[in-house]
């Protein structure tokens, strides 16, 4: 089994279920749900634990009320937060949920924006053989240059599972060409993909990222499953499960943790993409946004 590290911002999310979400100027009635820790590491941790997997997260918090129910939740399940001596609180998040399941975000940042080299000098990159690292943690430019020669340091033969997520268009397209090389698995959406990729097709886009890194290309497909592909004569869908939406919040990230579980435990590629996309429906059907760890 290889040795994982999932790291990145923690917020706090606030949830709400919104009849639809408000054009300019409108107005609609929500119903609060709860607030949640949440951040894409800390979703992808949850669902790499759940899959019964064992690794390190690295998740930095400041001082206020969003840090502190950071803290707590963390302890619940024994990881230690890395306390920034002098930084202000979290971020929070304001996530509606439209009837279908589908959510919309209004980020409010805190010290997540602050990242810088220092931070990781507590971290021994070359002891891990896998990596997770979401795109979030690379709009802004200070805070994803600290993150990538902190990434620059891991073994040559580690891999980093790299989810592009939203946003990405907001990366520097110097510092994303740099991070883009061998060794770092790229997962998206069919959204994201021609945002992160070149070419006219989908075909076209897929084998260019390939060529750049040498490793599988994973873009999940909502209902339909996930597509990947891992060279020439390897590519190909892994189906999905049916599940009734109540909640897509985390499944991206939830996807990506049961899949670097997978991979960690010795699981081939369509197994790992395949516990990734039972994990994610199973989100997906529930109001949580992430899964209870298991112990």
């Amino acid at each position: 089994m290889g040795k994982s590290l999932i790291f990145g911002a923690a917020l706090v999310d606030a949830l709400m279920n919104v009849p639809r979400v408000p054009t300019s100027g409108g107005n609609v009635l929500g119903d609060f749900l709860e607030y949640q820790v949440g951040g894409c590491a800390i979703n992808a941790y949850c669902s790499y634990r759940y899959a019964g997997a064992q690794g390190d997260l690295f998740v930095p918090v400041g001082r206020g009320a969003n840090a502190d129910r950071i803290t707590a939740y963390l302890k619940r399940f024994g990881a230690k937060p890395y306390v920034v001596s002098g930084a202000p609180d979290n971020g929070w998040t304001v996530a509606m949920i439209e009837p279908n399941g589908e959510r919309t975000f209004v980020v409010l940042p805190g010290m997540e924006q602050l990242w810088r080299d220092s931070w990781f000098k507590q971290l021994n990159m070359g002891d891990y053989d896998h990596f997770y690292l979401s795109g979030f943690q690379l709009t802004n430019p200070l805070v994803a240059r600290a993150t990538v020669d902190a990434l620059s340091e891991r073994s040559g033969d580690s891999v980093l599972l790299f989810d592009v997520a939203a946003r990405i268009q907001d990366v520097d397209q110097d510092i994303l060409a740099e991070l883009l090389h061998s060794g770092v698995m790229v997962h998206c959406n069919e959204v994201e993909l021609p945002q992160v990729a070149k070419g006219d097709t989908f075909d076209e886009q897929v084998q260019y990222l390939y060529a750049q890194t040498h490793q599988p290309v994973v873009v999940t497909l909502g209902a339909k499953g996930t597509y990947y592909y891992a060279g020439p004569n390897d590519s190909g869908i892994v189906p999905g499960f049916a599940v009734k939406v109540v909640n897509t919040v985390g499944a991206g990230d939830t996807h990506c943790g049961g899949m670097l579980a997978g991979l960690a435990q010795g699981l081939t590629l369509t197994e790992s993409i395949q516990l990734g996309n039972q994990l994610a429906a199973k989100v997906c059907g529930m109001q949580a946004n992430m899964l209870p760890i298991s112990f």
